[in-house]
């Protein structure tokens, strides 16, 4: 077997990822006709009669194939663009809770900010899921969350001060820690968010609000008035 060149082998990486022709052309800033010419050479090289049965040996045998260097550059790659993704998302987030929190104090800012964070449009349930795979990166990664993972955990944190207003306000109830009505609301809203990315009707959509509204409600202070 002779050795794939460098090129050759991003080809081959972008065929296992799924990329066209015409894709990994317009990726690497060739003509089809040259990467259509990259995948014949391999072809020949590897002894294979077609695209199905290269991806085939490519997964069987990466390193065979000398494939290891470039998907790590590849994952490498992806996991920066993921990052991007993730960075835009935040800022977008950041926004939308900000201003659930303006004009005075009261228990309905703290359910339009619940509101804020679900995923209840198409833009929202996209950032979900990149926050939910670069969690899941993060779990997976012995050196620990990547720095926009501790991002969203430290401005999570951050929002403490807004429970602490609503409790000096006298409209949440004062005996409970800001932090942990925080982080209760915060495992409720992720356990909502994670549902309606496999269910967005509009039963489940209520059915998952009612129950965090449910939480919200219980900390109103005994007889105050909650503005709905």
């Amino acid at each position: 077997m002779d050795a794939l060149t460098k090129r050759e082998k991003e080809v081959v990486v972008e065929l296992l990822e799924g990329g066209r022709v015409a894709s990994i052309a317009e990726l690497f800033g060739l003509s089809p006709r040259t990467v259509s010419n990259h995948v014949k050479s391999v072809l020949f090289k590897l002894g294979v009669h077609s695209q199905s049965e290269l991806i085939e040996l490519a997964r069987a045998q990466p390193d065979r194939l000398g494939l290891g260097e470039t998907m790590s550059a590849r994952f490498r790659m992806a996991q920066k663009d993921l990052e991007g993704r993730c960075q835009a998302a935040v800022e977008r987030l950041v926004a939308r809770v900000e201003e659930a929190y303006s004009g005075p104090p009261s228990l309905a800012q703290l359910r339009r900010a619940a509101r804020a964070a679900l995923p209840l449009d198409a833009e929202r349930r996209t950032d979900w899921r990149d926050w939910l795979e670069l969690r899941a990166r993060a779990d997976a990664d012995a050196n620990g969350p990547s720095s926009i993972q501790r991002l969203i955990d430290g401005w999570r944190e951050s929002n403490d001060r807004e429970v602490l207003r609503l409790q000096k306000a006298g409209v949440a109830r004062g005996d409970l820690d800001a932090g942990d009505v925080l982080r209760s609301l915060g495992a409720l809203a992720l356990g909502a968010g994670t549902r309606l990315l496999g269910n967005v009707s509009e039963e489940s959509i209520e059915r998952e609000l009612r129950m965090i509204d449910g939480f919200i409600d219980a900390l109103a202070m005994p007889r105050a008035h909650v503005d709905d």
